[in-house]
């Protein structure tokens, strides 16, 4: 996935450049912190020269078309590793319901985030991951739509999957793992 390049990258190369070393900083923290202003000042002059240095580059501060280079593969690399992963849909609002009993690919990451949220919110039973909706696992869907007003029939539709990925987001990759009780 190529990064998005930011309005800095559009100014001119010397925006261009503060913005590489800027996105290489986050990830090489021997690098200074640039904000692009598009002017090759003492704080770019610094950090040309640190980047030459951590990287066994002859120290001068001149951004030729080697060092234009090196940066600029620095760069790609630590987009890269700043890029988040590529989300993948695992049950979108056309596909077909999944009912009690049902067999499916998508039920054993549906289970593993039922696991996953037992371990925050005390109502949730965690299933084990075997691709059948079997009756914990809808007893959890049926907890799911109860708290958010849906009807409670225990099939995997799309409104019920939107509804799980936001508990999901919301208490198990956003929050600190501890332990949220509730009625209902």
């Amino acid at each position: 996935m190529t990064p998005t390049p930011s309005p800095a990258f559009l100014r001119g190369p010397v925006s261009t450049l503060q913005e590489m070393l800027r996105t290489i900083s986050h990830v090489d923290r021997a690098i200074p912190f640039l904000r692009p202003t598009g002017i090759f000042d003492e704080d770019t002059l610094a950090a040309v020269m640190t980047f030459q240095k951590v990287h066994g580059r002859p120290v001068t501060g001149v951004v030729d078309q080697q060092n234009w280079n090196a940066i600029q593969t620095a760069y790609l690399q630590a987009a890269q590793q700043l890029t988040p992963p590529r989300p993948v849909t695992l049950f979108s609002q056309g596909a077909a319901p999944i009912h009690p009993g049902q067999r499916h690919a998508s039920l054993v990451h549906v289970q593993g985030m039922f696991r996953a949220l037992a371990q925050v919110l005390d109502e949730v039973i965690p299933t084990p991951s075997t691709g059948v909706l079997d009756q914990d696992s809808t007893a959890n869907l049926r907890w799911v739509q109860r708290h958010a007003n849906l009807p409670q029939t225990g099939i995997l539709d799309g409104n019920t999957w939107e509804t799980l990925v936001r508990l999901f987001e919301t208490f198990v990759t956003q929050t600190p793992q501890q332990v949220i009780s509730g009625s209902g």
